[in-house]
């Protein structure tokens, strides 16, 4: 592996901090209008695996979402407990779970979605236009970013 330059190191730091900030205000939404009834982001994130993948075992889901199965679990049963999603043996291996998003999840997760992105839209639209066009710009980079060592997709896991 090749050891990056002081340049490389230096854009990780601010780049770390920046986005470190982001997360921080996408969490938590817009203050004003309250998130009674929001989904977290790590409970939107589960269900958006989920939706990508379909049914899958409790441990692809956890090493997807990267964290460990227990972590896994007690946000699984805490979605269970709000109707969102549905757990089930996995045919294949009796011993196994399978997880899936209900259709409760589903119009839950959008309309939690839908939410944060206005907030967020109303947010961008404070910024310059070249502010936008730069953003814009460093989108594909940021995908590539995040998609690096992502875990291989399950041969039984959905394709669609």
């Amino acid at each position: 592996m090749v050891e990056p330059d002081s340049q490389v190191t230096e854009l990780a730091g601010e780049l770390q901090r920046v986005l470190s900030k982001v997360f921080s205000v996408l969490r938590r939404g817009d203050t004003n209008k309250g998130t009674a009834g929001e989904l977290t982001l790590a409970q939107l994130s589960i269900l958006l695996t989920l939706l990508d993948q379909g049914p899958i075992r409790m441990t692809e889901l956890a090493a997807r979402e990267r964290v460990r199965t227990p972590t896994t679990t007690v946000a699984i049963r805490r979605l269970e407990k709000l109707g969102l999603v549905k757990r089930s043996r996995d045919p294949s291996d009796l011993r196994a779970v399978l997880v899936e998003v209900t259709p409760r999840g589903l119009v839950q997760h959008r309309e939690s979605l839908a939410a944060r992105r206005a907030d967020l839209a109303d947010r961008l639209a404070n910024l310059s236009t070249e502010d936008l066009e730069t953003l814009a710009k460093a989108l594909a980079p940021l995908e590539r970013l995040a998609v690096q060592n992502e875990p291989a997709q399950p041969a039984h896991a959905k394709s669609e």
